[in-house]
């Protein structure tokens, strides 16, 4: 089964009011695919992670614009991409492709990059898990594949 779950740890400032607040948080991601599996995680500003949730409601996702979010260091290119994740329109029976980059931030040359397909249903599960996630209400968010 192909699977990619997204955690996110807010800073303790997003909770504590006498603290200042630190909008940057942990966001990991595991991806299990039938021949590649990856964990990694970066720090991301929420508003980034959930602005990406939000993007995931386009339907149908145009050919040529696929939904991207990425996150490194300097230029997100090489060793300097840490996170990427696309989707994107895969054939004309409506499938989308799921387009990986997870790298380990304190050894960013050990990286898994690779792609499963999965429906528009599970987008929007994905979608609603993101949401869920980013409002606390959750632990978790699993685009399901195949």
């Amino acid at each position: 089964m192909n699977k990619l779950t997204l955690r996110y740890r807010y800073d303790s400032s997003f909770f504590d009011a006498a603290e200042v607040r630190d909008d940057f948080g942990r966001l990991s991601i595991d991806v299990r695919t039938d021949r590649f599996s990856g964990t990694g995680a970066f720090w991301v500003q929420w508003q980034d992670v959930k602005q990406f949730g939000e993007a995931l409601s386009a339907f149908p996702i145009a050919t040529g614009s696929p939904i991207v979010a990425q996150w490194g260091c300097n230029r997100q290119e090489g060793d300097d991409l840490i996170l990427r994740l696309e989707i994107a329109p895969a054939n004309s029976r409506g499938e989308l492709a799921v387009r990986f980059v997870v790298a380990d931030d304190l050894a960013p040359h050990n990286r898994v990059m690779g792609e499963f397909l999965t429906s528009y249903a599970e987008l929007d599960t994905f979608r609603i898990g993101i949401e869920r996630l980013m409002n606390h209400e959750a632990d978790q968010a699993v685009l399901e594949g195949h």
